[in-house]
């Protein structure tokens, strides 16, 4: 005897056939009856499209790019949001307690990545320095100074990139281990397989011009880039949830390149004191670490790019199957860059060369500039379904969503006391449009699902919050 079917779960939509997993109507479905039970009110419903690079239903229903689990349903609230939680209300609520914004939560494995790779890094920093006093005649006191100028660049990159993560933050410990793994396990491990493949070189070929020429063309685009990469990877296996599209992939990976290019530079600056002393360390600063600044950040970032991207769009599989084609581009580049640089021919040839490199990097900033309106975008469209099934109001997107909408939200939360709260409202409500653009290209897995949910919890309360503040 058959059992009749389970009524629907509260938070989701019920299987009538007559939705997409976004939410959206199916073109046409049919319309539910009049007066057919409902287990809400029907909010209001705005299309806000469906644009090609967050469509996940554009790829084989099998193979590699399939969904790893059942599609899942955007789970709708018990009853549709009558009010918004923004207004242009100026009025100001006394006496309201500021409670700090939190960063983030990270798992436990991520605070031990992050110490492991810091502790690695002083070891390496700490090789280098003992080579430098064994094997160099110059003053131990120029070490720190090479890493001086080092760190200017490095600090430079990471302020650029503070600057484009304002949208949806990444947590602070991710950032520094992105850093770490680039400075330390990265430029470690390049170093010695660089200088075990040209010495393989030299021992094929018996000519160091060879040895030479073979080091920086071939083996330092394949070994730096593939080592660089792997930091990637090890950041969508420790937080997924962080790494959500093609804009946190170009940050992670223009850190792990800033962090490489640190202790490169320490490197490079540290042996030409032997050859030209000080004002060669200044020279050499001056052509890599601000002519060149973004050199390597621009490599790794071209694989964090499109790494990001096919995550977002097929699923976290395709992210990590397709780490070997994204290498591509930043090999392409590292290698055509070291190619110009071991031809030679003198001042016209490097005025070619940097001025290249100029609008390559200016290319990389416009690109920045267009993944934060990509971010903009896909919140309001992912947020646009959650309205759409009665979680906010669709003038809450406009706010969410858009750059002036977030400035006149939290004005407004300020003169009544709760700015804490409008920040950790904006926050976790791009967090949470990143989840349901994971969950339509991975499908229904129960963590995410579970994350979901405990984000829709926070949007209701901080809501609630912001009202109760306003009345």
């Amino acid at each position: 005897m058959s059992q009749p079917p389970p009524p629907p779960q509260s938070g989701q939509h019920p299987p009538d056939g007559r939705h997409q997993p976004t939410g959206r109507p199916r073109q046409g479905a049919p319309q539910a009856a009049s007066g057919a039970p409902s287990f809400q009110q029907q909010p209001r419903y705005i299309d806000y499209g469906s644009p090609r690079a967050y469509d996940t239903s554009v790829r084989p229903a099998s193979g590699l790019t399939a969904a790893r689990y059942a599609p899942a349903p955007i789970q709708r609230p018990a009853q549709a949001q009558p009010q918004s939680a923004w207004s242009t209300q100026t009025r100001r609520v006394e006496q309201v307690s500021q409670a700090p914004t939190s960063l983030p939560a990270v798992s436990i494995l991520v605070w031990i990545a992050m110490v492991v790779l810091g502790f690695a890094l002083l070891l390496v920093l700490g090789y280098f320095f003992l080579d430098f006093l064994l094997s160099s005649r110059a003053n131990a006191a120029w070490w720190p100074v090479t890493a001086f100028l080092a760190g200017i660049s490095l600090v430079v990159i990471a302020l650029v990139m503070f600057l484009a993560d304002r949208w949806d933050p990444q947590p602070v410990p991710l950032l520094l281990i992105a850093v770490f793994w680039g400075a330390a396990i990265a430029a470690f491990t390049s170093y010695w397989l660089n200088t075990l493949n040209s010495l393989l070189v030299y021992w094929v070929t018996g000519s160091g011009a060879a040895a030479e020429f073979a080091g920086p063309v071939f083996s330092a685009p394949l070994v730096e880039e593939t080592t660089k990469g792997a930091g990637l990877l090890l950041l969508m296996l420790l937080a997924r949830r962080y790494f959500n599209g093609p804009m946190d992939g170009l940050i992670y990976g223009s850190l792990i390149g800033g962090g490489f290019a640190f202790t490169e530079n320490i490197i490079y600056y540290s042996r030409i004191l032997e050859e030209a002393g000080g004002a060669g360390v200044l020279i050499l600063f001056i052509m890599r670490g601000v002519l060149n600044i973004f050199g390597h950040a621009i490599y790794t970032a071209c694989t964090g790019i499109i790494v990001g991207f096919v995550a977002r769009k097929w699923g976290t599989a395709m992210g990590f199957l397709v780490f070997i084609p994204a290498l591509i581009p930043g090999m392409l580049l590292h290698g055509l860059w070291n190619l110009s640089a071991s031809l030679g021919g003198g001042i016209p040839v490097m005025l070619v060369m940097y001025g290249l490199q100029a609008l390559i990097s200016f290319v990389f900033l416009l690109v920045i500039v267009l993944l934060i309106w990509d971010e903009s975008r896909l919140t309001r469209v992912r947020l646009g379904d959650y309205a759409n099934q009665g979680w906010l109001t669709h003038e809450e997107v406009d706010m969410l969503a858009t750059w002036k909408g977030r400035r006149e939200g939290k004005r407004w939360a300020s003169q009544i006391g709760a700015k804490p709260v409008m920040k950790k409202f904006i926050r976790e409500s791009a967090d949470l449009a990143s989840i349901r653009q994971r969950l339509l290209a991975d499908g229904a897995n129960p963590k995410v699902v579970a994350t979901e949910r405990t984000l829709l919890g926070r949007l209701t309360a901080n809501r609630q919050e912001l009202l109760s503040h306003a009345r």
